[in-house]
């Protein structure tokens, strides 16, 4: 038995070594599976030029496709195969000691022959890393379940002894789980792709085996862009490490709320928004959640703190405009204010929840996230939209970062539906605002129907939007059921 390894072969990919520790444990064998156009060949060319990048040798053997097609998909990532040796067994023609690469003739198909041409190479080049690709190839000359577990045993033991880190690229030929692979691999990394009737392709991976690493359980989203393979690792493992809180002040006291200069607002809440705490701003179209949680992220920046609004569901620009209404200037903010135009059928809930993760440890004090709608969208899974909007908020709250998320529920005025996710009971404050008809004008109302750190004004108050700005009117004391957006006056229903 050989003895347990620590040292890591990092994969090159950005961010999937975050779940490894560092890497894969070197050499050892593991399994990267997924169907076609998960993007294994591409991330086992990161594995690769990652290899060459150290200084080590590198030898890939691709069984089903030529040379010149790993070329072409090294190509397009604006990589070459430059450093790494090559084995193709399907042309002939080229010497390995002139260009870098060994081709098998085409009648040399025996499995016996491909194994045997496979483990000389190895011991003549002496690679550190091997991408074996594919086990569907091996399975198929092999014949029988029985057969290609010897050969894969055989090829494990001879070249973990050999000190080679290996990946066995399998298509899903076999049955899924398929115990002559899985049994015997040391890990196992299976690459996954969604495609909805609607946006970009959604795809994330799992690592549902790995010995000798306390690898994270579950899902994580990735892409694949011009420049190759980014991973984006569930924030539930950067959790499990414990946050840094920063939601104290140098001298040990807790640091101030955050504020807005919307009358009324803060005493409302008892003063302002509570350091590392999230606010749930809940109404229909028109009620004003959008302005005034992005009134809380322009007051910080023109206090000279950094924020960040993320909008999903309006242009940058008509924000903009609409906020300089309210008489709040956006451009006078600078560069302390970051407002970013998102579009759900391209960003990922895995690659939004890092660019937030980012922004945060980067100094970001308020983050606005509108709205909870396009969040969602961005998720194929409602249940994971949920899980990673929980581990977001509870990240942001660890680095006292004071984080608005609003939730548009459906209709205009009357009774109200729920939104598609409840998040109400992960916030620490919940807003509430609703529009009614009353005396023949349409009013708006206010409500803070949640607050967890200290008390609250409990009384429903009329909210105002107007070119003075946004305002906490008085309290609404002559209707009863205004929450409810049907409202009746006291003594008798309106006309």
């Amino acid at each position: 038995m050989s003895a347990p390894t620590t040292v890591r072969a990092p994969s090159g990919v950005p961010g999937f070594d975050v779940l490894l520790n560092g890497g894969f444990p070197q050499g050892r064998m593991y399994l990267l599976e997924g169907r076609p156009g998960t993007g294994k060949t591409t991330f086992a060319l990161h594995f690769c030029r990652e290899g060459v990048a150290a200084g080590e040798r590198v030898l890939y053997v691709t069984l089903s496709q030529r040379a010149e097609e790993l070329a072409e998909i090294a190509a397009s990532h604006g990589w070459t195969l430059d450093g790494i040796d090559v084995i193709d067994a399907q042309t002939g023609g080229l010497d390995l000691h002139a260009r870098g690469h060994t081709l098998f003739e085409t009648d040399e198909t025996d499995l016996e022959d491909i194994i045997d041409r496979v483990l000389a190479e190895v011991e003549r080049l002496g690679p550190s890393r091997l991408v074996l690709d594919s086990a569907a190839e091996i399975r198929l000359l092999a014949g029988d379940a029985l057969s290609s577990r010897r050969r894969f045993l055989a090829l494990k033991h001879t070249l973990g002894a050999a000190g080679v880190t290996t990946l066995l690229v399998d298509d899903y030929s076999g049955q899924p789980g398929d115990g002559a692979v899985y049994s015997i691999m040391h890990g196992v990394v299976r690459l996954e792709r969604d495609a909805p009737a609607y946006g970009d392709v959604y795809r994330r991976l799992e690592i549902p085996k790995i010995r000798g690493v306390n690898n994270p359980t579950g899902f994580h989203d990735f892409q694949i862009e011009p420049s190759g393979i980014t991973v984006y690792p569930s924030l539930s493992m950067r959790l499990a490490d414990g946050g840094v809180a920063d939601s104290e002040g140098q001298d040990g006291t807790a640091a101030a709320p955050a504020t807005t200069r919307a009358d009324g607002l803060d005493a409302l809440l008892g003063g302002g928004v509570d350091r590392g705490s999230s606010c749930v701003v809940i109404g229909v179209s028109g009620t004003g959640k959008s302005s005034l949680a992005a009134s809380y992220a322009i007051s910080a920046a023109e206090r000279g703190e950094r924020a960040a609004i993320y909008t999903f569901d309006e242009r940058r620009e008509t924000l903009v405009i609409r906020m300089a209404g309210l008489g709040y200037d956006c451009r006078a903010a600078g560069d302390r204010l970051d407002i970013r135009q998102l579009s759900a059928s391209v960003m990922t809930t895995g690659r939004f929840v890092e660019e937030v993760r980012a922004a945060a440890d980067d100094g970001v004090g308020v983050v606005v996230i509108d709205s909870l709608s396009g969040f969602t969208d961005s998720c194929p899974s409602p249940g994971r939209a949920a899980t990673q909007l929980h581990d977001l908020l509870a990240y942001l709250g660890d680095r006292g970062v004071v984080t608005f998320v609003t939730v548009p529920q459906h209709g205009i005025i009357g009774a109200q539906a729920s939104s598609e996710i409840d998040v109400s009971y992960i916030a620490d404050t919940v807003l509430l605002l609703r529009q009614f008809e009353a005396e023949g004008r349409v009013r708006k109302a206010l409500a803070v129907v949640k607050r967890r750190q200290g008390g609250h004004d409990q009384r429903v108050r009329e909210f105002v939007m107007s070119d003075a700005g946004l305002e906490v009117g008085a309290e609404i004391s002559d209707y009863q059921g205004v929450l409810s957006g049907a409202p009746v006056l006291l003594g008798g229903p309106v006309a």
